[in-house]
């Protein structure tokens, strides 16, 4: 493990260790809304990454909204943890599918869109 990793990983820890499940957050989710799998939830990604679970498409299925953050009683990063989770998962050539295509199309064509 690299040090940026292992940086990363316990900044997320720091980030989310202070959560108390309380679940305020999960009804003002986009993607919990959508899905409603726990998993998704703001609460179920502090705890996945909590126990160093860094499952991608949970990762990525998130939107950054910050949504979560505003209903935190305890004023939780939740969108900072979540970004230092795709740093971790791109140290390893995990990333967004989406991404690996718009970054070949800017290679090839110069255009990220065609």
């Amino acid at each position: 493990m690299s040090i940026e990793e292992k940086n990363a990983k316990e900044e997320i820890i720091e980030l989310l260790e202070k959560c108390i499940k309380c679940g305020l957050c999960k009804e003002l989710c986009p993607v919990f809304r959508a899905l409603r799998e726990e998993q998704f939830s703001p609460r179920g990604k502090a705890i996945l990454l909590s126990n160093r679970i860094f499952d991608e498409k949970v990762i990525f299925s998130c939107t950054l909204c910050k949504a979560c953050e505003e209903k935190c009683p305890l004023n939780l990063k939740i969108c900072t943890a979540i970004k230092k989770a795709r740093q971790v998962l791109g140290l390893h050539g995990k990333e967004h599918p989406k991404n690996k295509e718009m970054l070949q199309k800017l290679i090839n064509k110069q255009n990220p869109f065609f």
